[in-house]
């Protein structure tokens, strides 16, 4: 058997591993649509400032990126001046992007900038988002496309149109491969779509979601009984299912800048909670419900980001929450055979494992409360 010593090592190392990345994910937006015969459209909105300085999608806060200073200094410059630059930049940025057919061989496509808008943004604690375009011919029509671009630009959600008819939207991880996605065919089943959502809802939770993965832990934490969990991840599950819904349909929202620090102090909360009690308490479950509500709002913002399939709403909607609860579900599953299974039933449980990892949790959370408060100040 592993020594606990050797567990929580490890379960540390791993931990402090993740305070380089935080939650807020803002990917860039490409929708490649087909137009006529051989003729496309790619639009990509994005945080243009960041890719021009290499700042991945990863970063929650850019001040943390050891190109800040550049990037600050983009974000200071007349739209004027940044629409000059931008420009330059659209036009070599083809060089970066590679599309190719299902085998993966590259498409000999004839990519032309046709513009670039820059969005006006006084305040400069707030990310602009804009917008390149681009005209592209192919040879001949294209019938299968897979998409890929460079690590450093980030994660992207990849938007696959024909006519009025969604053809597919995919979450690409920055440097990775797109699935193919097949033109001149008929609109996703239900099924396929719902399986999309499922998809992105549970990456959503893994690996990109680290604040939830660490709020999840927290609930798990808190005893080795099955029934506490049970009511934690039920009352969490249907507060964030109620403001994801909300959010989503536009009916309440709140801005990120009041919504990630209140995340990350939700961490804080249940990693000290589990420090004073090991029974579930109503005034816990009350706690983790409000703290449910606001984790909804943060994966609102994610399919903010991505967009819904607009005619599968409500289905959309409902296969991403599944997917964010199998992710959940995941890190539960995860963390018993990694180290419950293990040491739940010893004397090393409390000691080696419980209470420093509560600890570190909770170190953690203050870490991102103070830095994404900051981020807006």
């Amino acid at each position: 058997m592993i020594h606990p010593r050797s567990f929580i090592t490890l379960v540390i190392l791993c931990i402090l591993s993740l305070t380089a990345h935080a939650h807020e994910i803002t990917p860039s937006i490409l929708q490649l649509s087909h137009k006529d015969s051989n003729s496309y459209q790619l639009t990509i909105d994005a945080n243009i400032e960041a890719m021009m300085t290499g700042i991945g999608s990863e970063h929650n806060n850019t001040d943390n990126s050891p190109v800040a200073i550049e990037y600050n200094t983009l974000r200071a410059l007349p739209v004027e001046q940044v629409n000059a630059q931008a420009t330059t930049f659209a036009q070599t940025l083809p060089q970066q992007m590679h599309f190719s057919d299902a085998n993966a061989s590259a498409l000999p496509l004839d990519i032309e900038l046709v513009k670039v808008t820059i969005a006006p943004n006084p305040d400069l604690s707030l990310a602009r988002e804009s917008q390149i375009t681009y005209r592209i011919t192919a040879p001949k029509s294209l019938s299968t496309v897979r998409f890929q671009w460079a690590k450093p630009l980030g994660d992207a959600v990849f938007k696959v149109t024909q006519g009025e008819t969604n053809l597919a939207t995919l979450w690409v991880r920055a440097g990775d491969l797109s699935k193919p996605v097949t033109f001149n065919a008929s609109a996703p089943t239900q099924g396929q779509a719902w399986l999309d959502y499922v998809i992105i809802g549970f990456e959503h939770i893994l690996p990109l979601g680290l604040d939830h993965i660490l709020f999840v832990i927290g609930l798990y934490l808190l005893s080795q009984r099955l029934a506490p969990l049970l009511w934690q991840v039920t009352a969490f599950t249907v507060a964030h299912t109620i403001t994801l819904a909300l959010a989503t349909l536009g009916i309440f929202t709140l801005s990120p800048a009041i919504v990630e620090p209140l995340i990350a102090a939700s961490i804080t909360f249940v990693a000290l909670e589990n420090l004073r009690h090991h029974t579930l308490t109503k005034f816990r479950l009350m706690i983790v419900f409000v703290f449910g509500l606001l984790h909804g709002m943060g994966f609102a913002g994610v399919l903010g980001e991505i967009g819904l399939n607009p005619s599968a709403f409500i289905t959309s909607l409902i296969a991403f929450n599944i997917g964010v609860e199998l992710g959940q579900l995941a890190v539960i599953a995860g963390m018993y055979l990694a180290f419950g299974f293990w040491l739940g039933k010893t004397q090393y449980w409390e000691k080696w494992f419980r209470t420093p990892l509560s600890i570190i949790i909770a170190m953690i959370g203050i870490f991102w409360f103070m830095e994404r408060t900051l981020a807006v100040v």
